[in-house]
């Protein structure tokens, strides 16, 4: 099997975990396979990550225009609930009709279940799967009966959509995936950083309550916000109450810089508590030589053993975070085995592994 499309309406312009996932798979992918395709929205802006993949991708690249996906563009990209990702499954599933009626794929792969009930229905499908729902949506009951295969980016995401829709039929798991490259080591200036989407399950608000309780011990350690989203204003007003004149927000930066500044810190903290997958930021900060903090959740010990390739603290709870940042920030040679034990694993996540996993799977 060869002729392959891959079916993703906001690849082009939102910025998330999945959507990197998708644009990396395809570059790997595509250097093995001219033929694999992209179909996607032709959004009136586009990321970053989007316009870098036009540039290495060696497959075709079809992008629709569409009036009705304009007139809602903005609800769209700010969208941060099914219901929206829904409307515009339906919407590009529609506008895309005539594109699968001109086109003989042998397989189309989605990466969002809703995407699966708009599709031909003589097309055989296979399902990627990000992250966990918070709760059982008939929509998506319905379209998981749809696809012919489906692939998990974790354990803990498996098991979670298997017990919420009792799903029978098999899951293949393949985790997220990261581009190795020699990187040189900078000195640390920063002490802290986060980088990723500003969102609740994120639980940025436990890392400010952490630190809150370093400063009250007359530690203050340099600590950097990086991302946007929902909760972003909310939270500069929480790190204001709280008074932590040691936490920046950045907002959104480029990725050149944003890999400059992880790589120039100490600890990356990651205190998500639910639905998560193999975070592509866990992955990153790993490459560029930061000492992990991260959540006893989510998928988070499918690539962390604690204490030996980072540091795990109990969920939600930001004074076990504090203790743990402590210990980490003025342990020096705990640090630079936990940076060098992550390198070691991050060698079983690199792209082409997971590529020539996937590609067995589809094929």
């Amino acid at each position: 099997m060869k002729n392959i499309v891959v079916h993703a309406p906001r690849v082009t312009y939102y910025k998330g975990g999945a959507e990197r996932y998708i644009l990396n798979l395809l570059v790997e992918l595509s250097k093995r396979n001219n033929k694999i395709s992209l179909i996607s929205y032709d959004a009136p802006r586009q990321t970053e990550w989007f316009l870098k993949f036009l540039e290495e991708f060696r497959g075709r690249i079809y992008l629709l225009k569409s009036v009705k996906m304009d007139n809602s563009f903005n609800r769209f990209i700010n969208a941060s609930e099914p219901k929206l990702w829904d409307e515009e499954s339906k919407i590009f599933g529609k506008e895309t009709k005539k594109f699968y009626e001109k086109n003989n794929f042998e397989a189309v792969i989605c990466h969002y279940a809703v995407d699966c009930l708009h599709l031909p229905k003589n097309q055989k499908i296979y399902l990627h799967l990000h992250g966990l729902p918070n709760s059982v949506r008939k929509i998506e009951n319905k379209a998981l009966k749809i696809p012919d295969k489906i692939i998990a980016v974790s354990k803990y995401v498996r098991k979670g959509w298997k017990k919420l829709h009792n799903i029978k039929k098999k899951i293949y798991v393949v985790p997220n995936g990261i581009f190795l490259e020699n990187k040189k080591y900078k000195g640390k200036r920063v002490d802290i950083i986060y980088f990723g989407r500003l969102i609740k399950i994120k639980g940025v608000n436990i890392l400010l309550n952490s630190i809150k309780i370093l400063n009250n011990k007359s530690i203050f350690p340099r600590t950097i916000i990086i991302g946007d989203g929902l909760e972003k204003e909310n939270l500069i007003k929480f790190s204001k109450k709280l008074d932590l004149k040691n936490v920046s927000f950045l907002g959104k930066v480029k990725d050149k810089r944003l890999y400059s500044i992880i790589s120039s810190s100490k600890i990356s903290v990651f205190p998500s508590y639910k639905r998560e997958g193999i975070m592509t930021t866990l992955l990153e900060a790993s490459k560029h030589s930061s000492a992990i903090i991260a959540s006893d959740s989510c998928s988070n010990k499918e690539f962390i053993v604690n204490n030996i390739s980072g540091v795990l603290f109990e969920p939600k709870q930001y004074n076990d975070l504090s203790s743990k940042i402590e210990r980490v920030l003025f342990d020096e040679k705990l640090r630079e085995k936990l940076i060098k034990n992550s390198l070691e694993t991050l060698k079983y996540f690199t792209w082409q592994r997971q590529a020539n996993k996937i590609e067995k799977i589809y094929y």
